[in-house]
């Protein structure tokens, strides 16, 4: 996979949260972060109308 900001290489990673763990990529070269509430919440906002 190819990092959406540099098009560095993104590795997948295990995070942990209080309650939980989830799988994301990041990048090697500028450390972007990405998981699935990240691409949902990207979507979202990039369909949103101004006016």
């Amino acid at each position: 996979m190819k990092c959406p900001r540099c098009q560095g290489r993104m590795f997948a990673e295990k995070y942990y949260d209080f309650v939980r763990s989830f799988d994301a990529w990041k990048c090697s070269c500028c450390g972007e972060l990405v998981d699935s509430t990240i691409l949902t919440n990207r979507a979202r906002s990039s369909n949103t109308f101004l006016g």
